[in-house]
């Protein structure tokens, strides 16, 4: 009869036990908390290397803008564009001069402006990066193709 007892209080704190209960929760909402990490770490990647490519272009325009000599060296621009992002990895840079004589008209060959006025000289660097996701999301594109342009007036 002892025996029979024992068995009884013996399963009614099995039952009462929330030991396991604990356990069973966080087997269940491991894969979501995974996934939600796995997705802030995607976010952290692209906000970063958004920002690369920016201070990218926006070091080679910098650097065009500086005087006559530099914005026309297009090669120098790219070179220095491609320093700022070496932690990016792999980025595509173009460069390019081009002048203006006010109110957006273009001058291709850069000469004097009507009534003898110099024009506007510009620098323009945009750097392109292909962002790659970690995992595959559903609606977003598994590659995303970062591009920033800057644009700055040479000195």
């Amino acid at each position: 009869m002892t025996s029979a007892l024992s068995l009884r209080v013996i399963a009614a704190r099995f039952w009462r036990a929330d030991a396991g209960s604990a356990a069973l929760e966080l087997a269940v909402i491991s894969p979501l908390i995974l996934l939600l990490l796995i997705g802030v770490v995607d976010y952290g990647r692209a906000f970063f290397t958004s920002v690369t490519v920016t201070n990218a272009a926006r070091a080679g325009a910098e650097f065009g803008a500086q005087g006559p000599q530099t914005s026309g060296d297009t090669v120098a621009m790219r070179k220095f564009a491609q320093a700022d992002a070496q932690e990016a990895g792999a980025i595509t840079i173009s460069a390019r001069r081009y002048c203006e004589c006010g109110a957006g008209v273009s001058d291709p060959a850069c000469t004097a402006c009507t009534l003898g006025a110099a024009p506007d000289v510009f620098v323009e660097v945009t750097a392109t990066k292909a962002f790659s996701m970690l995992l595959p999301y559903p609606g977003l594109p598994r590659t995303v193709t970062i591009t920033r342009t800057a644009t700055f007036r040479s000195q």
